[in-house]
């Protein structure tokens, strides 16, 4: 794929592009990323099947809920900041820093577990070797998704994802010990990252990028790690909210009806991922103001179609649990209602928060999350401190709580920052 290189006209800065790709790399690139909300999904089936029912599954999320965050912290920004900032740093520059944020997710994950050995071990461990190669094939899929290859991003991510399901399907059914299946999956994301790596290698040299940049990259980066660190935080809130009020098995419930928020959360992302290139067009050519108003039109288009999808969750979500995981899965209408506000702002936020990316306005993003979790955190000290609550409603109430949260911090900032990059364009 060609390279072609291009002026910013706010900045002056040159950086390098690469033609538009084919629409079905965009679909390819799209399917790569949901297959790892249903590669997630599966893992979450198979254990609540085999592996020990809704108790294993509370067991696993809480895992993911300690380990996420922190890896989010190791991810440093790097991959946002690589797409979007506008003065150009070689790839090196963000490998290196990469490779040291990894090392340091082990460190605090290591210093949590002396201080709360209450977690699995095995599991714990199991999970950390996963993240590590997660995190670095995050970083080489930005330099793809930087050449525009989406194609390479979205083979390597289906190979991954249905590899995982292969993988997780065999090594229980041989070894009928969670640990070891996780475990197994990280070496197939291994193999995946290999395979990435030297593709990365072949790749042509970058023209016109600078050396070096650490300091640079990580102040646009610490807003950006605070803001993806509070995400993660708030997605997992209300699992760390259940794990001080309830049994792992009804951890394990939640986990498993939220799954449709990550589907939904994916959506969102992927959808950002792919219009963050062309909205980064459409502001070097047209400004922020005509930007926010393609922002305004998509959002529209997603929460209208999220809408359409909240009375089938309502009236058939409980069975389609039942029938999939056991009668333990059980929602009632209520639950069920709630789960469809909290889902219905999550997408939307997305398309803002990448005006946000492109207007460069990172440290936005954190006070979104920090918003968000300390609406999330509230209302959890709020279901608490009430006697009787149920704890499954007050975790969706939490859920609802910091989605919209999250949506009117966006909403709002994205509208500030285009009032700021017009004013810094007319001076």
């Amino acid at each position: 794929m060609t390279q072609q290189e291009a002026l910013n006209p706010h900045t002056g800065t040159i950086h390098i592009e690469s033609v538009k790709t084919r629409p079905a790399d965009r679909y390819i690139f799209a399917a790569g990323s949901f297959s790892w909300a249903l590669a997630q999904w599966f893992m979450v089936w198979l254990f609540a099947q085999v592996g020990g029912g809704a108790v294993a599954v509370g067991q696993y999320s809480l895992t993911l809920a300690v380990v996420t965050p922190v890896f989010i912290i190791g991810q440093l920004g790097l991959r946002t900041v690589y797409l979007s900032l506008q003065t150009s740093f070689r790839w090196l520059s963000y490998l290196i820093l990469q490779l040291i944020g990894i090392g340091i997710s082990i460190l605090i994950i290591g210093v949590y577990y002396q201080l709360h050995p209450e977690l699995n071990l095995p599991i714990l461990a199991a999970v950390v070797f996963v993240r590590c190669f997660d995190v670095y094939l995050d970083i080489l899929y930005a330099r793809f998704q930087r050449e525009n290859r989406l194609l390479l991003i979205g083979v390597h991510s289906l190979v991954q994802h249905f590899g995982t399901m292969t993988i997780a399907f065999v090594a229980i059914w041989l070894t009928q010990s969670i640990p070891l299946t996780i475990l197994c999956v990280g070496f197939g994301a291994m193999l995946v990252a290999i395979s990435a790596q030297r593709y990365v290698v072949k790749s042509p040299p970058e023209q016109g990028a600078l050396k070096g940049g650490y300091r640079r990259i990580l102040r646009a980066g610490i807003p950006t790690t605070i803001a993806e660190a509070l995400a993660a935080l708030s997605l997992y809130l209300p699992i760390l909210f259940l794990s001080l009020i309830a049994d792992s098995a009804t951890t394990g419930v939640f986990a498993t009806a939220a799954y449709l928020l990550t589907a939904v959360n994916l959506s969102g992302f992927t959808l950002k991922e792919i219009l963050i290139t062309s909205f980064r067009w459409t502001f070097e050519s047209s400004g922020s103001s005509v930007l926010l108003r393609r922002a305004h039109k998509v959002a529209g288009l997603i929460a209208l179609s999220v809408g359409v999808t909240i009375p089938v969750v309502i009236l058939a979500g409980s069975p389609v649990l039942q029938f999939i995981s056991g009668e333990e899965f059980a929602l009632t209408y209520l639950e069920l209602t709630v789960l469809s506000v909290a889902m219905l702002p999550i997408a939307s936020s997305y398309i803002y928060e990448g005006v946000l990316n492109v207007l460069n306005a990172y440290s936005g993003h954190a006070w979104i999350w920090f918003f968000a979790c300390l609406l999330g955190v509230g209302v959890g000290v709020l279901v608490i401190n009430t006697p009787d609550f149920p704890p499954l409603i007050g975790a969706l109430a939490v859920a609802v709580t910091t989605g919209w949260g999250r949506f009117i911090g966006a909403f709002g900032l994205a509208f500030r920052a285009r009032r700021h990059a017009h004013t810094v364009k007319s001076s």
